[in-house]
């Protein structure tokens, strides 16, 4: 009886772990540790030279950092270019192998992004040391019941999806070359990690400014409804003049406050999104590369098949369908993340147009005015380098892209085949 109490007690301390943890976490304290994971990857990945100096509570430029940087980015580029290189001479870089391609893509892209990250060291520092991030986030006290979701999205989107790459590498490496070590995969893997963190961080950004958006949107209508109540004949009636300024100027004083926050928010995301607009810009051109070359790869074994009775590996094929639809999938939800971004973003405008300021105090319509015309300044948008804007059309674009270039690509092989008999 003894040890069934006992077990009843630590199933119950167990069972109310969860809701422990949300009492005691809150969201800015989740987000500091998604941010501290983050800069680690960027240091150990080399893409970071910085560290962040205690006494002086900002981020400082280290040397010892930068040489180690330089040594990963040294040895990487000469392994992967030397690999790209063999590869290339010896042809054996065949379109016909997506997963190689798309390896050796992302190995160019984070060779890039070195160069890139290191000239933009001033401005990333710069960045950092001006975010007002955990401060925003302490004052709307957001939980860890608010932020739970979208740090699960963000932790999909980093470990997740390169996880299930990884494990179909080394599935289908089982079944092609049971000899080999599990380890070989890494080689084709960590050009697709290194290469995808940027835009990981990025990511991470965009889901934070979004929860803030959430939030100076929920507050914003609790104002729009007071202040619409508080113009009503009834109000007016039951209330005096000096009872209703009052209000306002309070009203005013949160509003004023829900302006800064709103500014940071959208700001900081639109700097961030420049400081990685290349990295982002080449992750599109490389998914909408590999995504054509990978429905192309699978017509051709196919139609191989059905035309010239060449055998058909299912399981190869199935490997690469995979590569094919997690880049899709990633672009998806980062398309529609931004869409939710924008969406709130505009919404405080709306909310501000459905404020009534007939019988507002002077000092409320001048802070409503001032937001107002601050929101359509900013005009909130997500376009890297000025060349693609993030936002709800982007799958529907790449996937339109994919469609012309393979209708093309296929009918050209159909012409060549059919000539040939």
């Amino acid at each position: 009886m003894k040890l069934l109490k006992v077990a009843r007690r630590r199933l119950r301390s167990l069972w109310s772990l969860p809701r422990r943890l949300s009492n005691t976490l809150t969201g800015s304290q989740v987000v500091l540790v998604s941010v501290v994971i983050l800069i680690l990857q960027n240091i150990i990945y080399g893409i970071f030279p910085c560290r962040f100096n205690f006494k002086r509570k900002k981020f400082v430029f280290s040397l010892p950092l930068a040489v180690y940087s330089f040594a990963v980015a040294t040895l990487f580029s000469v392994y992967y270019g030397r690999h790209l290189w063999q590869a290339y001479s010896e042809k054996q870089l065949t379109l016909r192998d997506p997963v190689q391609i798309y390896s050796f893509m992302f190995a160019c892209a984070a060779m890039l992004n070195y160069v890139t990250q290191w000239a933009m060291v001033p401005e990333i520092l710069r960045f950092q040391n001006h975010l007002d991030l955990f401060k925003t986030m302490d004052y709307f006290r957001l939980t860890l019941g608010t932020v739970a979701p979208a740090t699960f999205l963000a932790g999909l989107k980093l470990f997740g999806c390169p996880l299930l790459l990884q494990l179909t590498l080394i599935m289908y490496q089982k079944h092609t070359h049971p000899e080999l070590s599990w380890l070989k995969t890494i080689h084709t893997m960590f050009p697709i990690y290194l290469g995808n963190q940027l835009n990981n961080c990025f990511f991470g950004g965009i889901v934070v400014t979004r929860n803030m958006l959430i939030e100076i949107n929920k507050r914003l209508r609790e104002i729009q409804v007071e202040v619409n109540r508080l113009q009503t004949p009834l109000e007016m009636m039951l209330h005096k003049h000096y009872y209703r300024m009052r209000r306002f100027c309070d009203l005013a004083d949160r509003l004023d406050e829900l302006a800064s926050k709103y500014t940071i928010s959208t700001s900081s995301s639109m700097d961030y999104l420049d400081l990685t607009a290349f990295s982002m810009v080449t992750y599109m051109a490389i998914n909408l590369t590999s995504t054509t070359l990978g429905i192309y790869t699978q017509y051709q074994a196919f139609a191989d098949f059905w035309m010239l009775d060449t055998s058909y590996e299912i399981s190869r094929a199935l490997a690469h369908l995979v590569f094919l639809i997690v880049p899709m999938a990633d672009i998806y939800v980062l398309a529609r993340v931004c869409q939710q971004v924008i969406d709130e973003a505009n919404e405080t405008g709306n909310l501000l147009q459905r404020i009534n300021l007939q019988h507002s105090d002077v000092r409320f319509s001048q802070v409503v005015d001032a937001l107002w015309l601050e929101v359509k300044t900013i005009n909130y948008q997500l376009v890297p380098m000025g060349l693609l804007e993030l936002d709800g059309s982007l799958f529907t674009i790449i996937f339109s892209t994919v469609s012309g270039f393979l209708l093309f690509l296929i009918q050209n092989d159909l012409t060549q085949r059919f000539s040939l008999k």
